[in-house]
């Protein structure tokens, strides 16, 4: 029989503040670690999840005092999808580049398989998603009996 259950999604929403941050990473620390992701993966995730709930409470929710951004985590099949939403509004771009910032975006699309931003009214979407490996396969054991 196969085991078709889903694992169940991180769902978080928290105050849009930097010193919640920490907190949200260590969530999702967790939730990956539980689901037995590669290390290096996980590098991979957390930096850009972190990039996007940075990027959430600093332009995002810039001018609200009851800024608020979600964070939901799901994985199904070889696909896992971190979405961070806020209740903010879009900050348009500045025409002349600063050297010092304005890498998050780039960040993002390095470290995930396809980034998608979604300005409205209400707040901003970021959607990425990533491929998972293949899970390691256990040895039939019809393959382990000698002759």
């Amino acid at each position: 029989m196969t085991n078709t259950r889903r694992p169940a999604p991180l769902d978080l929403s928290f105050p849009a503040e930097p010193t919640r941050l920490a907190e949200a990473r260590r969530a999702l620390r967790q939730w990956l670690a539980d689901r037995a992701i590669d290390s290096d993966q996980v590098y991979d995730i957390l930096a850009a999840t972190d990039e996007a709930c940075a990027n959430a409470i600093e332009h995002g929710c810039r001018d609200r005092q009851d800024g608020c951004v979600r964070l939901r985590v799901s994985a199904e099949a070889r696909c896992l999808r971190v979405t961070v939403r806020d209740n903010g509004h879009w900050k348009t771009p500045a025409t002349q580049p600063d050297n010092r910032r304005g890498r998050g975006l780039n960040l993002m699309r390095t470290l995930m398989d396809q980034v998608d931003v979604q300005p409205t009214a209400r707040g901003t979407t970021v959607d990425m998603h990533t491929r998972l490996p293949e899970p390691a396969r256990l040895a039939d054991s019809r393959d382990l009996v000698s002759h």
